[in-house]
């Protein structure tokens, strides 16, 4: 269902704005009291941090390094050459902030993967003193080719612009930072004009809008890490690192299903919520994750209101066990990342299929998995293919319009072996609609692309969708081909 049709879903009742501010505030409290607590542990790592950094000053800068190609989901990270240190499986895009995920801000990056380069010098000196401005621009030109009387064409474009302030360089704060980050959108919206219950691309957001703005503490030598402030939960939870290779909002950053059961699980653009979370590396294996949001559907569409309360109550809570497989730098198998997690909302939804009442609460589990398979070239190579697969479930019908979701595909790095960098992407999905909707049947969607990289800034995706059912019941299919770019400064 279009975030338009269920924008809608929220309470009157609103006593729970007091419960979702109290944990906020707690977190946040917890965060800083923790800081004092582990100051001198936090410290003598940041001692040992500092000498590192001094090494380093008397290397050639990031400028002068060698490019490596940047790495693909599924696949073994590449070392990032300002540190030599293998990049995370999740992190594969650091320097885009429009398709960096929680966790990654802090990642080193060469600046061969942006457009602008060091900008003179005044990149390198701004991240020694703690400042790190980064930015993109992501456009979609996309038309049904079947599916509606006649044949309709839809442009989406979005600057999206951040800065990470580095506290412990700039006011001697181990592990804590500030991150913020905004977007202007121009467009149209393919998605509505065609009633699909997937979206045919996911960043529809016209206009100037606020992003994530949060505070960041790390303790434990970086691997416990909270954050408070204005958060997607979708940057965080219920996505995998392959799901970034596709064009349709069906699956990337998460299944869609979750959002159209639950807007407060969106992310920018255009929207979304207070909340705090923390993601806990239990052992260089296993992750967890949790958090808490606000309910506010207004600010879920429009990043810009910050209000806790407009007619909402209560808080989402989402959390999340992952599996790192073969992701430590000493292995050299092949990649893979399992997640299980669930969510859970006592805010008041309304009643398929007319909203005529509400009915407090709403939940779904899920379970992700990516792995690759085959690798030609053998260890520490790129090249090869990744599979995966995502099941999504909302046992409450009456109010998830999406009660059920699977997909699986397929994604292969160097198809062309003169292209090492290109990757084919091949992705199914498959939504069930509620039962309390008229003549419901299922949206089913076959999504093939070729992202093509000239440059390691510079990404072009020529992508076809075939959508069956795309509202979700028994309506004409409709087939999508579209261009996407995604281009990083």
């Amino acid at each position: 269902m279009d975030s338009r049709r269920i924008r809608l879903m929220i309470g009157q009742d609103c006593s729970g704005s007091a419960t979702l501010l109290r944990a906020i505030v707690t977190v946040m409290f917890a965060v800083v009291m923790s800081s004092v607590a582990f100051g001198q542990q936090v410290a003598d790592a940041g001692s040992s941090s500092a000498t590192a950094v001094q090494t380093a000053a008397s290397a050639p800068g990031p400028s002068a390094q060698i490019s490596t190609a940047e790495p693909s989901a599924g696949q073994p990270p590449a070392s990032d050459t300002t540190t030599g240190k293998p990049r995370k499986l999740k992190c594969r895009h650091p320097a885009d902030p429009n398709k960096r995920r929680f966790g990654c801000k802090d990642e080193d990056y060469d600046w061969e993967e942006t457009l602008a380069g060091d900008w003179a010098g005044a990149r390198a000196e701004g991240k020694k003193l703690g400042i790190s401005p980064s930015g993109s621009y992501y456009s979609a030109l996309q038309t049904n080719l079947t599916g509606k009387p006649h044949q309709m064409w839809g442009f989406v474009g979005q600057l999206t612009t951040a800065v990470n302030f580095d506290f412990d360089k700039l006011l001697k704060i181990p592990g804590m930072s500030l991150y913020f980050s905004d977007s202007w959108g121009t467009g149209s919206n393919l998605t509505a004009a065609m009633g699909s219950v997937f979206p045919v691309n996911p960043n529809y957001g016209a206009g100037a809008y606020l992003g994530e703005i949060y505070l960041q503490q790390k303790f434990l030598h970086g691997n416990l890490t909270f954050a408070g402030g204005r958060i997607a939960a979708n940057y965080t939870f219920a996505g995998l690192p392959v799901f970034d290779n596709y064009v349709s909002f069906a699956i990337d950053p998460t299944p869609v299903s979750i959002v159209n059961n639950d807007l407060s699980y969106a992310g920018p653009p255009p929207g979304l919520q207070w909340g705090a979370q923390a993601v806990y590396n239990i052992t260089p294996v296993v992750e967890a994750a949790a958090g808490v949001f606000n309910t506010n559907p207004n600010s879920a569409n429009n990043g810009n209101i910050l209000a806790f309360q407009q007619g909402n109550k209560g808080a989402l809570v989402t959390a999340q066990l992952s599996y790192l497989f073969n992701q430590r730098p000493s292995e050299k198998g092949m990649q893979g990342r399992y997640t299980a997690g669930f969510f859970e909302d006592n805010n008041a939804f309304a009643v398929l299929p007319h909203g005529a009442f509400k009915r407090d609460g709403n939940a779904g589990v899920f379970i992700l998995g990516q792995q690759m398979v085959y690798r030609p070239d053998g260890p520490g190579t790129a090249r090869g293919l990744t599979l995966w697969g995502a099941w999504e479930y909302s046992p409450k019908q009456s109010v998830s319009s999406m009660p059920v979701f699977g997909g699986a595909g397929l994604s292969y790095e160097g198809l062309i072996k003169a292209r090492k960098q290109d990757i084919v992407s091949v992705g199914w999905i498959y939504g069930k609609t509620s039962t309390f909707i008229p003549d419901a049947s299922s949206a089913k969607l076959l999504e093939v692309n070729y992202q093509w990289v000239p440059k390691r800034y510079l990404t072009i995706i020529p992508d076809f969708q075939y959508i069956v059912d795309p509202a979700g019941t028994n309506v004409a299919n409709a087939a999508v081909f579209g261009v996407q770019s995604n281009l990083t400064f």
